[in-house]
């Protein structure tokens, strides 16, 4: 970057060199004067005067290379207040911290003392229709049932904290979701999508909670987070 900027930098220099040099031209047989030197003729001895021209610089010339000079100056200064500046240690950035998982959707979790501080794992099916690699990382939502599914009235949706449908129970673990959940009702899961390495599928596991109490729901989404 630095290089760049000379280069910039040594153009302007040349450009301004020259517009100054084309404005203060001028015929150098005009810029001469004549001068009356005396001189020794060879053959008799004797000094004679000859009017010669001779080329001394005008006003106008020193002005222009006054002018060059100070621009020069003024290029020279630039550089070093640049290299200065590529010199000085750059102060490390520190980094942003990741940003904490939104939790709110757990106001809307009816919580209740009878249902046990229990939890369970599950898959999660049907991520091709619904995710992609973007979706890959911790995620959190709540596993809320589905009786209006055309193709399975018992199916569980699986459903982020965004409200982004992710995916389904899968129906060969559903008898066992409902002996877990046996009151059928809403719960909070976290857990995380993830790439097959050897099926490059989706595939994702989520740690259903029982909604005992917001304080045991938020204890275990924590723990995994």
């Amino acid at each position: 970057m630095f290089y760049v900027i000379l280069g910039i930098v040594v153009i302007v220099a040349l450009v301004l060199i020259f517009r100054d040099d084309r404005d203060g031209s001028y015929n150098r047989s005009e810029k001469g004067h004549k001068k009356v030197l005396y001189q020794k003729d060879a053959g008799t001895g004797m000094k004679t005067k000859d009017a010669i021209l001779v080329s001394e610089p005008k006003d106008e010339e020193k002005a222009t290379r006054s002018s060059v000079k100070e621009i020069l100056g003024e290029i020279e200064e630039a550089l070093i207040e640049a290299r200065k500046g590529f010199e000085e240690p750059v102060n490390e950035v520190e980094e942003p911290s990741e940003e904490e998982m939104d939790l709110s959707f757990l106001d809307d979790i009816e919580y209740s003392d009878d249902l046990d501080e229990d939890t369970e794992t599950f898959d999660v099916t049907g991520l091709r229709y619904h995710c992609t690699v973007y979706d890959c990382g911790k995620i959190v939502g709540v596993v809320v049932p589905e009786p209006s599914n055309v193709h399975d009235s018992r199916a569980q949706a699986v459903i982020r904290n965004d409200g982004k449908l992710l995916g389904y129970i899968p129906r060969n673990q559903l008898d066992w979701y409902e002996d877990f959940n046996e009151d059928n009702v809403p719960c909070p899961f976290v857990g995380e999508i993830g790439l097959d390495n050897s099926t490059s599928r989706l595939v994702a596991e989520i740690k259903v909670i029982l909604p005992s109490s917001r304080e045991f729901v938020e204890e275990e989404i924590e723990e995994d987070l």
